[in-house]
């Protein structure tokens, strides 16, 4: 099913380079979701250090 609306959807698509084929889309699919898993890893990876780092500090207080 969803293969035949994806390929329904690229035969009626045509762009300036020429004709989409499904495998195209596929792959560009595969790509974004490549994309957007590195954007996930490096915001978690980023919400990490600055949970240690408030872990780390909080402990400290000063005093003027």
């Amino acid at each position: 099913m969803m293969n035949n609306l994806f390929f329904a959807a690229s035969v009626l698509f045509q762009s300036v380079l020429g004709d989409v084929t499904d495998q195209e889309v596929f792959n560009s699919l595969k790509l974004m979701g490549f994309g957007m898993l590195g954007i996930l890893i490096v915001m978690v990876l980023i919400w990490i250090v600055i949970a240690v780092l408030n872990r780390v500090t909080s402990g400290k207080s000063e005093e003027k």
